[in-house]
């Protein structure tokens, strides 16, 4: 797996590798499909086919490019759950689930150091 540099990769002799624009066509109604279910994933429609091409060629994970942007994304919605967890804590405990809040907190937090170890790998 090539090292990456700046969240591009890097090729054996440490130079950025460049993306080459390419052309595909697409029928209209085909391309507003892509575009509206990038935009549910976050992602342009560019990000989308890419990662779907390479993902069809079996050679790497679907995501693997976009690990970086994923593991942002986990933190920021680690971020939210902390900020709703804590304003809802004593709430919970009030309420006797305190064992389900501490699973919640417990699961994002493995989630998000697995992601990180994959994106060190």
């Amino acid at each position: 797996m090539s090292q990456k540099l700046a969240g591009r990769p890097v090729d054996g002799d440490g130079n950025r590798e460049k993306q080459t624009p390419r052309t595909i066509r697409f029928y209209d109604r085909d391309w507003a499909r892509i575009e509206s279910h990038a935009a549910m994933q976050g992602m342009t429609a560019a990000e989308l086919v890419r990662t779907a091409a390479i993902a069809a060629t079996g050679d790497r994970p679907a995501l693997a490019d976009s690990d970086g942007y994923l593991i942002e994304q986990v933190d920021q919605i680690f971020r939210y759950v902390h900020i709703l967890a804590t304003a809802k804590r004593s709430e919970m405990l009030e309420d006797g689930r305190g064992e389900e809040l501490e699973e919640l907190i417990r699961g994002a937090r493995e989630l998000q150091a697995e992601l990180n170890k994959r994106h060190q790998d």
